[in-house]
């Protein structure tokens, strides 16, 4: 009797450890969406749809698996069910700190920038931190939701169900800003016809889109970021042309046009044969005052996004050298005022192999954005990150002395030299120095360089500080 007690346990035993082996055997992926953000990722008619399904139909051919959907009614319960399990994987979402206790994360593999929306008469906003004390509506599990909380407190948010539903809230009142990624606001805008909705603003941070993976199953991952680097670059070119269905939309008083036309009728009438011509020149003067007011406020427009992109640099999103050397003089004026100290951080990347860069642009971009995320993920909030030039970034720590600061380095050389792209691929060098009397930022910036020469001179992956 009690050899066949112990048989039967060992025998389920067994099979328990032999479960995970076999899960990681089978091709069949289950997945969830969220079913309401086209042209992103929706259900219709109970098919998946979008951009995220073309990728994963090349991502199933590259890696040999057969993805099953696993229908949800919101991005809620998308997310719920990848956590309990009952779906293995989210194809389309960002990172943040809260999903990465129930989610590992494939590379991203699509990128898209999100927009502030509001009511026609709402002045341009400066990110977040313009929108004062106006009501944010934001879709509820949207990684957005966590950003806000965590860096802009004071806000008042307002959940909403999907951006359709949000859009519609919005046109009726019922808040005042909502938060909403580019592609899907503006096709909601167009096929609802909400003349009276426009795009405000850029919403930071733009989405970086990737796989989110059930840890249970994080064997996937491999798989998937092989995939997802073997996709070519036309094929990524031509989903991103077939669903960018971004459109200018023009609008205009008609009220003062019908009473200004109403005016010259009646004008024309009481002068029918003398007024003639008189009439036609105002008809022709008023459409080029029209497009004049048109003109000046897209030329507005336009500089305020200039104004965005002349302190960023297009490739990594981090603040430029100008942005950089201006943030420093502000902290080194501060220094001379208050005393209080200020440490600077450079950063040089340098290939193993010297033509790396030269022959594949692609691979330059991949590594200095991953760089920039690493920096981002790893400084404080206070710190100023910047791309300085070509691959040398520059970190500024205001009211920071050198102890501190070197903590901070030493943590992002860790992550540095450890990430998976870089690797064994590039060599990293740190060098600092902390602000003295009566320094500029130029002497404070050379020494920090010949720190940094000092790090590459003791064979790299070390932090040099400055003498």
């Amino acid at each position: 009797m009690l050899l066949l007690v112990y048989s039967f346990f060992s025998t389920l035993l067994l099979a328990a450890s032999e479960q995970p082996f076999v899960s990681q055997k089978t091709n069949e992926v289950t997945y969830c969406i969220d079913p309401n953000w086209a042209p992103y990722e929706a259900i219709r008619n109970g098919i998946h749809v979008g951009i995220s399904a073309q990728y994963m139909q090349l991502i199933a051919e590259l890696a040999d698996l057969k993805f099953k959907l696993v229908p949800t009614q919101s991005w809620q319960e998308s997310l719920e069910f990848v956590q309990q399990g009952k779906c293995q994987v989210i194809p389309m979402l960002n990172t943040s700190d809260y999903r990465k206790q129930f989610l590992d994360f494939s590379v991203p593999y699509f990128e898209a920038p999100n927009v502030l929306v509001a009511r026609a008469g709402m002045p341009m906003l400066q990110g977040y931190s313009g929108i004062g004390n106006r009501t944010v509506g934001i879709v509820q599990g949207y990684r957005q939701v966590e950003y806000i909380s965590r860096h802009y407190p004071g806000l008042r948010l307002k959940l909403i169900p999907s951006e359709e539903e949000g859009l519609k809230q919005l046109a009726n009142g019922e808040f005042d800003v909502m938060v909403g990624s580019l592609m899907s606001v503006n096709m909601h805008i167009n096929n609802l016809e909400l003349e009276d909705l426009n795009i405000v603003g850029y919403a930071e941070p733009f989405d970086s889109l990737a796989f989110g993976i059930n840890k249970s199953y994080s064997y996937l991952v491999d798989k998937l970021n092989f995939a997802i680097e073997r996709i070519p670059e036309t094929r990524k070119v031509e989903i991103y042309k077939q669903w960018n269905n971004v459109q200018i939309r023009y609008s205009r008083n008609y009220t003062v046009m019908i009473l200004t036309l109403f005016i010259v009728l009646m004008g024309l009438l009481w002068l029918i044969s003398r007024n003639r011509h008189v009439g036609g020149y105002k008809r022709i003067i008023q459409q080029k005052n029209e497009e004049i007011s048109a003109l000046q406020a897209t030329l507005l427009e336009k500089n305020k996004t200039l104004g965005f992109l002349s302190a960023h640099d297009n490739i990594t999103g981090l603040y430029n050298r100008n942005h950089m050397i201006q943030r420093a003089e502000e902290e080194i004026t501060r220094f001379h005022r208050f005393h209080t100290t200020a440490t600077l951080i450079a950063i040089d990347l340098t290939p193993v192999d010297e033509g790396l860069f030269t022959h594949d642009h692609a691979i330059r971009e991949e590594v200095l954005k991953t760089v920039a995320q690493n920096c981002l993920n790893t400084v404080r909030e206070v710190d100023v990150v910047s791309r300085f030039n070509g691959e040398q970034f520059v970190i500024l720590c205001p009211q920071t002395q050198l102890d501190s600061a070197k903590i901070l380095a030493d943590r992002l050389l860790e992550c540095l030299v450890t990430h998976y792209l870089l690797g064994d691929k590039f060599n990293v060098a740190i060098g600092m120095s902390e602000l003295r009397d009566a320094e500029e930022f130029p002497d404070w910036l050379e020494r920090t360089i010949k720190a940094l020469y000092q790090s590459k001179r003791q064979g790299y992956g070390n932090v040099s500080i400055a003498q």
